[in-house]
């Protein structure tokens, strides 16, 4: 009955090239992606994703060479070398100490045959099916006099395993250029385990396919209340070296990533802004040092893979390790989402699952909305 349940809710779930001026696009030195699984995906306005996919077993599926086209501007931006759900904590509520963790995947496990209804199954070069590319919509992006226009969206999903507890990893991409990176527990848990799950999210944002000269703002905001009026005001705080932080609601922090180099036609420094909206619990055990800040920030190491248990000689055992003042040049982002699981979590009467995200949105990237109609160009280039 496990078994049907968990069929039957994946598949409910899973069911182009234009001539555009560049912003240094490239392919990345850092990870070696199949060129065979190169990917791209068109939305009606024309704006194209692109991408490349692999499957590693230490953390399953991860995107390289993200890069997003823009028929307004004729824009072709290079976002990240890296995209992937890095690491799953899987914690019984009732006895912290007991602990599953992603040390080395079963690629068998991750297979995605039938599965992904109204979409695309990706193969890998062993014909196995672990990709799911499936169109979606969101909520309206515009609406301007009688004009409006929705926000369209490809998803990228696929299956992670943690000891017959089963995942589901999802990329949201969208066509004004802002991704949102998402996850949520699948198996319907016979055993009745109260469950607390951290997501380690990394992203290795190189804005213009240049690595080595990333900067981190963050920002804080401030609302004062006064007799009449109430005033909200931003503050940026540079940060050069590496650093973690916890969520702040009251400060509603984020955190933009920007190019040295790059900027916009307003001589604005092109970025990519972190934004942890979507936070809904928060887990803390000093037994577990990784959970006591939700968003890490590093320098980029070739050995720095995975963020709780980084089996590498002579380096970083975890995220927190990571962490040791070095100064930022090629950043790289970690960030934790945590849920927490009552059983049942899935039942044929109720497939809604719990999503853990953050959305990453472009800033100073374009002029203008990628998503507002323009009619120098109605349709797709060629």
């Amino acid at each position: 009955m496990k078994d049907c349940k968990l069929i039957y809710a994946l598949l409910m779930l899973l069911g182009l090239s234009a001539s555009i001026s560049v912003h240094a696009v490239t392919t990345s030195e850092k990870y070696q992606c199949p060129t065979q699984q190169q990917y791209e995906y068109q939305f009606e306005s024309g704006n194209l994703w692109q991408f490349c996919w692999q499957w590693d077993s230490r953390f399953g599926i991860s995107l390289h060479d993200v890069a997003f086209k823009t028929v307004r501007e004729r824009l072709n931006t290079y976002i990240a070398s890296s995209i992937a759900l890095n690491q799953i904590e899987l914690v019984d509520a009732q006895n912290t100490s007991n602990t599953l963790k992603i040390n080395q995947l079963d690629k068998s496990q991750s297979i995605l045959s039938g599965n992904c209804l109204n979409g695309t199954l990706l193969s890998d070069s062993e014909n196995n099916p672990l990709l799911c590319i499936k169109p979606a919509t969101s909520d309206y992006a515009m609406h301007y006099d009688d004009e409006s226009r929705r926000k369209n969206s490809v998803d990228i999903l696929s299956l992670v395993t943690v000891n017959n507890n089963q995942f589901i990893s999802r990329l949201r991409l969208h066509d004004d250029g802002s991704f949102t990176p998402s996850a949520s527990l699948v198996t319907d848990d016979s055993n009745n385990t109260h469950y607390i799950v951290n997501y380690f999210w990394r992203l290795d944002l190189d804005i213009g396919a240049t690595a080595t000269n990333d900067h981190v703002e963050e920002f804080r905001t401030h609302i004062r209340k006064g007799r009449n009026k109430r005033e909200i005001r931003t503050n940026t705080v540079l940060q050069p070296a590496e650093f973690k932080k916890q969520y702040d609601r009251k400060k509603m922090k984020s955190w933009r990533i920007y190019d040295g180099q790059i900027t916009n036609q307003y001589n604005m420094p092109s970025s990519y802004h972190i934004f942890p909206l979507s936070h809904a619990a928060i887990e803390r055990d000093a037994q577990r040092p990784w959970t006591e800040s939700d968003v890490y920030f590093t320098n980029y190491h070739p050995c720095e893979h995975k963020a709780i248990i980084n089996n590498e000689t002579d380096c970083a055992e975890n995220v927190v390790q990571m962490v040791d003042q070095e100064t930022i040049t090629d950043v790289v982002a970690w960030i934790k989402l945590t849920a927490h699981y009552i059983p049942p979590y899935t039942s044929s009467d109720d497939l809604a699952l719990l999503w853990q995200e953050f959305t990453v949105y472009p800033r100073d990237v374009f002029s203008k909305n990628p998503n507002v109609p323009d009619p120098e160009y109605p349709t797709p280039l060629d």
